[in-house]
């Protein structure tokens, strides 16, 4: 699929399943990882932790144990263990599977697939999704909105209105983009809204799609400055909903 036809495919989802997010009296951010880079449970979750907050690791498992562009990736075993540091596993397919490249059946099969496995780990079936890439379709938005509670994209937003099936998000990628995540930072802290901050990698020589220690300890600061609280995206979910926020995440 060219990237005309993905940016297509991309707009008009945005216009169905729309499931709107209430309107919030005070901000939120949630803090996503997504596949599963050894180097962001090293790096990163410890100096999430020394503040008392917990992310949501959107982990396609079929990349355990590998090693490619982001560094070495966490073992099953690593998943476990930040479950019970008191972290989110989400879902993110087995695969790592682009929306634009295969059918849907092979889609939710692969979604499936990355259930069971986290199920045979002994860890409870994921409420909440991030779409690989970014890609997502019409019909896959439609279907996902049906299994989990939330499908987070990979784009920033320049308003608070959030769509549960497709939610917004901050890049925390190094250089340029970073100013980006602190700029909305800033921007909560008078406008009520839930921001979703993603990355990958963190390390010193990161992927185009990380960023190093010394910029996620910056972000880390400026969230701590702002004194808005921070919550896994069930947490964020659940708070938001007025369901309080759950133990079992």
């Amino acid at each position: 699929m060219n990237v005309l036809v993905q940016k297509a495919s991309r707009f008009m989802a945005r216009g169905v399943s729309r499931v709107s997010v209430p309107a919030m009296q005070e901000s939120i951010i949630s803090f996503g990882f997504d596949d599963c880079p050894l180097s962001a449970i090293e790096t990163a979750l410890p100096l999430m932790e020394a503040e008392k907050w917990r992310a949501t690791i959107y982990v396609a498992c079929g990349l355990c144990d590998i090693e490619n562009h982001l560094g070495k990736h966490m073992s099953l075993s690593d998943v476990v263990d930040v479950y019970e540091r008191g972290h989110e596993i989400a879902d993110h397919t087995f695969s790592h599977l682009s929306g634009n490249e295969v059918n849907k059946r092979e889609y939710l099969a692969d979604i499936e697939k990355n259930q069971k496995t986290l199920e045979n780990l002994g860890l409870p079936r994921s409420r909440h999704f991030a779409y690989p890439l970014g890609h997502v379709s019409p019909s896959l938005k439609r279907a996902l909105g049906q299994l989990f509670l939330t499908s987070r994209g990979v784009l920033t937003s320049t308003h608070a209105e959030q769509d549960a099936n497709l939610l917004n998000a901050t890049r925390i990628y190094s250089g340029h983009r970073l100013q980006e995540a602190l700029d909305q930072i800033e921007a909560a802290k008078t406008s009520p809204q839930w921001l979703n901050f993603f990355t990958h990698d963190v390390r010193e020589n990161p992927s185009d799609f990380g960023c190093t220690p010394a910029e996620f300890k910056q972000i880390i600061m400026a969230v701590k400055e702002s004194g808005i609280r921070v919550m896994t995206v069930g947490n964020a979910y659940d708070a938001i909903h007025n369901k309080g926020i759950s133990d079992d995440i």
